[in-house]
């Protein structure tokens, strides 16, 4: 590269001018704080995911015109599919900080507005509110492919930020309950996810910009890849039953006569069997083949997702939640580690895993 790259001006004598090309610090540039800060910003965005998913079934049936309950569940899950491309895209333009501030501020706005809506009984204002707080869920999901591209760990710095997920899962019974003190009602847990967003908000400002130098990676190649086929396809079949258990869930529950308290539970020990078993596979690999947790986990869940469906007690929809979401993470394991350690598969195809993933749960939402 020479002075001649940069002659957008005519170079004048004296004049100092930068002739070297972009910063070397890439992908590779995450250091072990950067992936903590990564795990626990993901930490954050799953307890405001806990605060929404115990509001958002009772406050949509309060608000909600007849026949349109699952409209705000299945905007927040589509929010999140929509979010995978400019995830991806504005990593690329702008870098890790800013993209990730942008959707950690959509969760603060969102949470806000669903509170509003909720407490003015406006449906709109909260479809709207799920609609954003979707696609921070969005962006959030979109931390364990930069953990593991962008760190000597591969696949490992990924699962490394589903463990922060389970971190917080431990806690969201806490939360709920501080949240829900604040007042009756849905309108405390949403404005309780705003406020955990604004957290991850700050999270964001602390992570290196890393803006990538664009080496020429095929797509295609990548999406044609049997181990990126298999991946997607099922992680899509996981995700689609995991949202029809988890709207089904908690509103069975609630039908059930369970309490507000006890359902919050069962949906935090819900996120706990999502995100827990990262933690042991993110340490000890090998006990875990992909394919077998794939195979497990897909087996696990069609038959919590029956049990879902069924209703029949306040026990069994406990124990079906909890195993669903076990099963889910089983799936999800495999499916990273299919992904990312066996090559580094461009971000626009990961892009598209999570559209495929995001676009099953919604339509599990609405079936």
């Amino acid at each position: 590269m020479s002075a001649r790259d940069y002659d957008e001006l005519p170079m004048r004598p004296g004049e100092l001018s930068c002739v070297c090309g972009p910063s070397a610090r890439g992908e590779d540039a995450l250091e072990v704080r950067d992936l903590w800060r990564l795990a626990a910003g993901f930490g954050l965005a799953v307890l405001a995911q806990a605060l929404v998913l115990s509001a958002l079934p009772e406050a949509s049936n309060g608000v909600a015109p007849a026949g349109r309950i699952g409209w705000p569940y299945a905007l927040l899950l589509i929010g999140a599919a929509l979010a995978s491309f400019p995830a991806a895209l504005l990593i690329d333009a702008f870098g890790r900080r800013s993209a990730f501030a942008l959707g950690a501020s959509l969760g603060v706005a969102g949470g806000l507005l669903s509170a509003w809506g909720v407490s003015h009984g406006v449906f709109g204002a909260l479809c709207l509110g799920a609609f954003w707080l979707g696609l921070a869920q969005g962006f959030s999901l979109f931390y364990r492919h930069i953990a593991a591209r962008g760190s000597s760990l591969a696949a490992r710095g990924g699962l490394l930020v589903f463990a922060g997920g389970a971190a917080a899962a431990g806690g969201a019974p806490a939360v709920i309950g501080l949240a829900g003190a604040f007042g009756d009602g849905m309108a405390p847990l949403f404005v309780g996810a705003a406020l955990l967003h604004v957290g991850a908000l700050w999270l964001s400002t602390r992570l290196p910009h890393a803006l990538v130098s664009a080496a020429p990676q095929s797509v295609v190649d990548a999406a044609l890849s049997w181990r990126f086929g298999v991946a997607t396809f099922a992680a899509a079949l996981a995700w689609f039953l995991m949202s029809g258990g988890m709207f089904h869930g908690p509103l069975n529950l609630a039908h059930c006569a369970a309490s507000r308290g006890f359902i919050g539970a069962a949906v935090s020990w819900h996120l706990l069997a999502m995100y827990g078993p990262a933690a042991v596979v993110a340490r000890w690999p090998s006990i875990l083949p992909p394919m077998g947790a794939i195979v497990g986990g897909l087996t696990i869940m069609s038959f919590a997702a029956v049990v879902l469906h069924a209703g029949a007690s306040v026990a069994s929809l406990s124990i079906a939640l909890i195993a669903i979401g076990g099963g889910w993470s089983l799936v999800n394991i495999g499916a990273i580690r299919l992904l990312h350690e066996y090559g580094r598969p461009p971000r626009a195809a990961l892009a598209l895993h999570d559209l495929c993933l995001l676009g099953a749960a919604a339509l599990g939402a609405l079936t």
